[in-house]
């Protein structure tokens, strides 16, 4: 019987196929519009200063737009499945405003071109919320074996850092040979073509289990229990929010490096660090503790930016060595990054007897979606006050160069740094977790943990499931 089982979840290659090649096309269309709205911008002539109130205030609407189209998708059920028909809906709708999104006149008055930006980017991110929500959930309704699932999940975020590194290699290139509108069209129909499978061959098989939304209020209150995730996400926050590289690389290859190709080329780049840190990185693990090996990564990021600002830019083979070595560090960190939140859960557990983990993902989600809201904003406004000038073969001051160079190798430094002063608090061990783990599982005795946990975290609470 058991093998009939699997048999009747065994989902067929074609349909996981799809899924996966959906993430793929959905991040296309990420890399194309979320990731250089603010250099496209920027070329059709709107300021610096306008770019980052655009900015700021559609990335705030991304925030808000998520949780109330989740509730949407929640509570408005099709006969034909809960999760497909809301995809079906989404591509048209995303196709149509990316198309929409690119054909931002230039010859119009700066007024229009900002409410023409403001609400193309808002129909834009609310098109992508409409798929980007109901992906994730799709597989609880394709099988009901949870290896599958999780099979499928992992694997299409693989074909999702595919979709956006691939398109910021490419897309640079492209770009300065045929104009932002013909690249748009271009990597729009790709995105589209390769999202479409799905929609046919995809299938809901199952009901999904309801989920229990997770307020604003609850994740405060969890937070404000669960002093090591406060910590670890604050310095996250500061970190973050000083990470420009990604918003003005590609005016760092236009402006200081003359040449737009050379932020295809920085991208092919740090993609081989990328790999090989998932490849070390849990090496490293068994013979370092995580949190010592995430320091020393920020530390030494942050010192081989700030040599890079010193030494500059003019010899390119040094360059691409330092970003290559550099991308290691910050290849690491973004690997262990997350992996820090299933310990402040066991954490807040061992404190507070309660498991949380809908509560402390949320938090997760809550924080990433700051970061992503402010630092582009934050980016443009540094950028305006360096005396940045728009249109796309503006000649800029001599001051933009050094500030794009600041913002590229400085900054993030700075970032790092001050993440660092504040991991100083950060108390939590890998060994001290596999502790509490053990008492969250019931496997040992609330006099047992304490023996070892009591001293430095305090006193266990009662477990309450």
């Amino acid at each position: 019987m058991g093998n009939d089982t699997q048999k009747k979840t065994k989902l067929p290659g074609k349909e996981r196929l799809s899924y996966w090649i959906y993430f793929g096309g959905q991040n296309m269309f990420y890399g194309l519009v979320a990731i250089n709205m603010q250099i496209f911008f920027s070329d059709a002539g709107i300021t610096a200063t306008a770019i980052a109130a655009i900015m700021f205030f559609t990335k705030l609407w991304d925030a808000v737009n998520d949780p109330l189209l989740g509730i949407i998708v929640d509570k408005v059920h099709f006969k034909s499945g809960r999760f497909l028909p809301w995809l079906r809906i989404s591509l048209p709708m995303i196709t149509v405003s990316s198309i929409f999104f690119f054909f931002l006149p230039v010859q119009v008055s700066p007024a229009v071109k900002i409410v023409w930006a403001t609400v193309a980017y808002v129909a834009w991110s609310m098109s992508y919320t409409l798929c980007d929500v109901p992906i994730f959930v799709l597989p609880t309704s394709m099988t009901d074996n949870i290896e599958e699932r999780s099979q499928l999940l992992t694997t299409g975020r693989f074909f999702a850092m595919v979709g956006i590194t691939g398109t910021c290699m490419v897309l640079p290139m492209l770009q300065a040979r045929m104009g932002w509108l013909a690249v748009g069209l271009l990597f729009t129909a790709i995105a589209a073509v390769v999202m479409l499978p799905l929609l046919i061959t995809g299938k809901e098989r199952y009901v999904a289990r309801k989920e229990e939304s997770i307020s604003l209020k609850q994740m405060f209150k969890y937070v404000s229990k669960n002093k090591f995730l406060l910590i670890f996400y604050c310095a996250l926050l500061l970190s973050g929010l000083l990470n420009f590289m990604q918003y003005v690389q590609i005016y760092l290859a236009r402006i200081c490096l003359g040449n737009q190709d050379y932020a295809s080329v920085i991208s092919m780049i740090l993609m081989i660090p990328l790999v090989v840190s998932g490849i070390m990185v849990p090496v490293i693990l068994r013979k370092v503790d995580k949190y010592n090996f995430y320091i020393f990564s920020n530390i030494a990021a942050a010192l081989l930016g700030i040599i890079l600002y010193f030494v500059g830019y003019s010899n390119l083979t040094f360059f691409y060595i330092m970003l290559l070595i550099q991308g290691f560090f910050t290849g690491a960190n973004n690997i262990l990054l997350f992996t820090f939140t299933p310990d402040c859960i066991e954490y807040g557990t061992y404190h507070t007897g309660e498991r949380a983990e809908g509560v402390a993902a949320s938090v997760q989600t809550f924080f990433s979606k700051l970061i992503g809201s402010v630092s582009g904003p934050i980016a443009m406004l540094i950028l305006s006050g360096f005396g940045f000038i728009e249109g796309e073969n503006a000649v800029q001051p001599a001051s933009v160069t050094g500030g794009l160079w600041l913002l590229y190798t400085v900054f993030p430094a700075v970032g790092m740094l001050l993440a660092v002063a504040v991991l100083r608090f950060y108390k939590l061990r890998s060994a001290d977790v596999q502790f509490m783990a053990r008492y969250n599982n019931k496997e040992i005795s609330k006099d047992e943990a304490e023996s070892h946990l009591k001293e430095k975290y305090g006193p266990a609470a009662e477990l309450t499931y």
